[in-house]
């Protein structure tokens, strides 16, 4: 085999990316990003945080390298100081925001929906009276 084949070969792979689709998280992951996207989902975020995973989608793996330079600081002040280091890994992956963002949006939409049946069923309650009922001889006069 030439030289210039054998070099052609060790760097066939050095500048491949990974697929957006071969990102398939373990069940631990998972966990993890299913927590992440509930609370983002609970504190009404969805689009917010939507709308900045797509932003910065091209830098995702920058975003997971500073993760990693800011943990020594993050386990002075998490509680699960191992939970960022495992979101890091999993934002080192090329599809990892694709899946987060899909996760969030199917989170929003079931929640969405939940809120729009419950409404849908309610029945509007009773108006109560104030604490304090007027008298009949009392005016809005000064």
């Amino acid at each position: 085999m030439s030289l210039r084949k054998q070099l052609a070969e060790r760097f066939k792979h050095a500048f491949a990316f990974e697929k957006i689709e071969d990102f398939d998280p373990d069940e631990r992951e998972q966990e993890l990003i299913e927590v992440v996207c509930q609370e983002v989902v609970k504190r009404g975020m969805a689009t917010p945080a939507t709308l900045f995973l797509e932003s910065t989608r091209p830098l995702n793996y920058v975003g997971s390298q500073t993760m990693v330079f800011f943990e020594p600081v993050m386990r002075a002040v998490l509680r699960q100081p191992d939970a960022w280091k495992r979101f890091s890994k999993i934002l080192e992956h090329r599809g990892s925001i694709e899946y987060l963002c899909r996760r969030i949006e199917a989170l929003d939409q079931a929640r969405s929906s939940k809120r729009s049946a419950s409404k849908k069923g309610s029945i509007d309650p009773p108006e109560q009276e104030s604490e304090h009922p007027r008298k009949p001889d009392e005016t809005n006069s000064p």
